[in-house]
């Protein structure tokens, strides 16, 4: 597939789309002397390849724009030239595995402030559309999927194969950048699975991925976490959601013991080329040590439903000056970023609720209870 892959490199890059699936099966069979049926190991292939291909120009809009606003808007442009990539199999389907879209992979490492001479370890790296900006001989990129594995390795990157919710690369980086899969997973019997992470037990694995991949990260390290969000847009519903039991226990263990700087919402629509629908939290973290943020059950994160809404809100307001928080280093004046800027939007405060307080916080006591009782009810 690496000539195909070129070739759809070059029909993206020359400003074409794929309006449907449909149409680009048509046109890959063209090219490659064959039918690509849906539903099939082919259709999936030429998925994966698409995905490659568009790395691949994703990257060069980066290296070729004058700044972050025209690299973001040209990456919104391709994203919405791409058809639909909604085949699954029976190993992508176990492994929850959902590609980020490239406009959302850039945000992250604008939030992230990815240098060339960082490192960075990425635990679920999938085709590497969060690698974009990183140097490939500064990356340990981590992916199950054994195809996926490849490509990365082609694309130059020190490639593993490992459980992510257990594997740690052998030094600590700059720079972690994680999509893990989200929700549960089924062990042979039926049951979910279970991870101890921090003071608690989890059954959700975007949240042991992402504690385990963050245990990787120097002091004064940072990080961009994507993992699943919660479901609506009232601000009252969503704080109880985020102060489920499972929910409560991770956030309290991220911003008690790493500094969140920023947690928003995207609308699941804006990952429905990807073919998920579900409503994502992205995170952004600047060291190790408490967050000055409410925890977001307090203080609801927005959520924002179009990419122009994310430039306005987001980009514009912190990425794009980098000026103003780094040096080229990216170590300069991050005082803007590290007191937590969550507080712009005063409507997304719970109602009822103090963005002071959290409610009904975990105590240390109360974490090993809960942990205690979700072992005797894994028994």
């Amino acid at each position: 597939m690496a000539e195909l892959t070129q070739e759809l490199a070059e029909y993206f890059r020359q400003g074409n789309s794929f309006e449907t699936i449909t149409q680009a099966r048509s046109w890959a069979g063209e090219k490659l002397g064959k039918k690509i049926a849906p539903g099939t190991q082919e259709a999936k292939e030429l998925e994966e390849t698409m995905e490659e291909a568009l790395v691949e120009v994703g990257k060069e809009i980066i290296a070729d724009s004058e700044d972050e606003t025209s690299a973001y808007r040209s990456l919104v442009d391709l994203y919405q030239r791409q058809p639909r990539l909604g085949t699954r199999t029976s190993n992508s389907v176990s492994n929850q595995a959902y590609s980020t879209p490239l406009p959302i992979a850039y945000l992250a490492n604008r939030l992230a402030g990815v240098g060339k001479g960082d490192s960075v370890y990425e635990p679920s790296a999938g085709n590497g559309a969060l690698l974009l900006e990183s140097n490939p001989q500064k990356v340990v990129a981590n992916e199950l999927d054994s195809n996926r594995a490849r490509a990365l390795q082609n694309q130059g990157y020190e490639t593993t194969t490992f459980d992510a919710t257990s594997y740690n690369p052998s030094e600590k980086v700059d720079v972690v950048l994680a999509n893990p899969p989200f929700g549960r997973v089924k062990e042979k019997d039926g049951s979910n699975k279970s991870w101890d992470v921090d003071k608690y037990r989890t059954q959700e694995i975007d949240h042991a991925i992402s504690l385990n991949a963050l245990s990787s990260l120097k002091d004064d390290g940072r990080a961009v976490l994507i993992i699943g969000g919660v479901k609506g847009i009232d601000p009252e519903a969503r704080g109880k959601a985020y102060n489920s039991r499972q929910n409560r226990a991770f956030f309290k263990s991220l911003y008690d013991d790493y500094n969140v700087t920023e947690h928003f919402s995207l609308d699941g629509s804006l990952y429905n080329r990807q073919g998920a629908n579900y409503p994502i939290d992205i995170i952004a973290i600047d060291g190790k040590r408490k967050s000055a943020l409410p925890y977001p059950a307090a203080d609801v994160p927005p959520v924002y439903s179009s990419f122009a809404e994310i430039e306005k809100e987001v980009l514009t307001q912190y990425v794009s000056r980098e000026s103003e928080l780094l040096d080229t280093n990216r170590r300069g004046d991050r005082s803007f970023i590290s007191s937590g800027n969550r507080s712009m939007d005063s409507n997304r405060t719970a109602q009822g609720l103090s963005p002071n307080t959290y409610p009904e916080r975990l105590s240390e006591s109360s974490v090993e209870e809960s942990r205690a009782s979700n072992f005797t009810a894994q028994q």
